[in-house]
């Protein structure tokens, strides 16, 4: 494409205003402007302006979701644990975001995490997946999906610490695309002269790219039948956690759906609920306030299943969920904006897609509720609510949890420490080995 062809097809939908700046390029930033120009979607586009003069529909026959269990059984957990001896799990890690809220240039999962050894997401997540391969004897694969923004960044991470104990053939990596922003005026929009203003597509696609990158079909050959799905924000997510693995494979379900309870009604979490016999998930923002706060005759919320975007999905279902055409979700957010002055309030719509918007098509979905303490403290904000201070006291919480279950003793007094990930996927050797040990006077304790 040369620039008389860029401004036609810019003409053709009314945002030639992009090459604004055309005369002020260099040679390559041209070029660079150019290959965006080409990747404009036009359908895409119009599709994001209809979007946004669609009144949000009022939802319709919602209910509370029946089909819960809590906690799962000790039957679900050796069960789980024998599928995964036979490796046929695979675990997929949402790692397309930045660390922008938390004042972090690069990818969220480089940031320091662990209160002792400061480990990086990155580096926990790797640890996670070799400590459960150890206990399953078994190499179980882990897919990454990164973005535009930080693909690169992260194989290098990966690639200079030698995957942190992954074997080359257990991690893939894959990336998801973008999606340009559209000012409050309904423009698509410069955030530098070369640059058109865009970011990550959302989750949604995740498991379409997962299958045009032909990963599913590796885990297939490999005899993995079900796939695990987490968030790199969450640092409590189990990639392999064996009772929700027994639980799925028990239940013959398409997708377990692994939840916490809300514990106040303006709590900023998805609701899991029914809507004419499909479960859905509602974002908080798009949830009418009389059904987020609605209470049964107990006075416990209603709708008290919140979800986390921790699921364990059938690989069957994967590969139909991947052809599944999912709606955009819009949300004001920060955006840089060349024309704009710094000082002001500088806010454009971001498009998404969303992975729960695959659970109507399911034909069974089961909830598993748990405990949040063990399994939710996610990294949002560089202070407050899902900060650094409130994540590294739910891993302190849920390390003083693991190695009294371990021991069986009792930790008494406010020893602040870092247990090894190998504590939480257990061998029967290093519960022999700690069986009734006291924690000991060092902060990072290995099995």
């Amino acid at each position: 494409m040369n620039y008389s062809e860029a401004l036609e097809k810019l003409q053709s939908f009314g945002q030639q205003h992009l090459l604004h700046y055309w005369e002020s390029l260099s040679e390559s930033e041209q070029q660079q402007l150019l290959k965006q120009i080409v990747a404009l979607d036009i359908p895409t586009f119009n599709l994001q302006k209809n979007l946004l003069k669609q009144q949000l529909k009022p939802l319709k026959n919602i209910k509370p979701i029946q089909d819960t269990v809590s906690e799962g059984t000790t039957d679900d957990y050796e069960l789980g644990l024998q599928i995964l001896a036979d490796a046929r799990v695979g675990c997929i890690l949402i790692a397309g975001g930045q660390g922008t809220r938390l004042n972090l240039k690069g990818p969220k999962g480089l940031v320091e995490i662990t209160p002792i050894r400061k480990k990086t997401l990155f580096q926990l997540f790797a640890e996670k997946v070799v400590a459960a391969s150890k206990r399953a004897k078994a190499h179980l694969p882990l897919a990454i999906m990164t973005s535009p923004l930080n693909h690169e960044e992260t194989v290098d991470f990966f690639k200079k610490n030698k995957n942190f104990g992954l074997l080359d053939e257990q991690l893939d990596f894959f990336t998801q695309e973008m999606l340009p922003f559209v000012s409050k005026e309904g423009n698509l929009f410069l955030e530098s002269p070369s640059k058109i203003a865009q970011g990550p597509d959302g989750n949604g696609m995740s498991l379409r790219y997962f299958v045009n990158h032909k990963i599913w079909e590796k885990w297939k050959r490999k005899g993995v039948d079900y796939c695990t799905y987490i968030l790199v924000d969450n640092p409590l997510a189990d990639p392999f956690d064996p009772v929700l693995i027994g639980n799925h494979h028990r239940s013959q379900t398409d997708v377990t759906v692994k939840c916490i309870e809300r514990i106040k009604a303006d709590e900023k979490v998805g609701l899991i609920v029914k809507q004419d016999d499909k479960v859905i998930v509602v974002e908080y923002t798009e949830m009418p306030e009389a059904e987020k706060s609605a209470v049964d005759k107990k006075g416990k919320l209603l709708h008290r299943c919140a979800n986390m975007s921790n699921f364990c999905l059938s690989m069957d279902f994967v590969w139909e969920a991947a052809k599944i055409p999912l709606p955009l979700h819009c949300n004001l957010k920060a955006a840089k904006n060349i024309d704009k002055e710094e000082k002001e309030e500088n806010k454009a719509w971001k498009f998404e897609t969303f992975i729960f918007d695959i659970l109507p098509y399911a034909m069974h979905v089961r909830a598993l509720l748990v405990k949040r303490e063990m399994a939710f403290a996610p990294l949002k904000n560089a202070s407050g609510d899902d900060s650094f201070e409130s994540v590294q006291k739910a891993l302190q919480h849920q390390a003083i949890a693991q190695f009294e279950k371990i021991t069986g003793t009792t930790i008494s007094g406010d020893h602040f420490f870092e247990l090894g990930q190998e504590f939480y996927y257990p061998t029967p050797e290093l519960k022999q080995k700690w069986k009734g040990k006291s924690l000991p006077a060092s902060d990072y304790v290995e099995g």
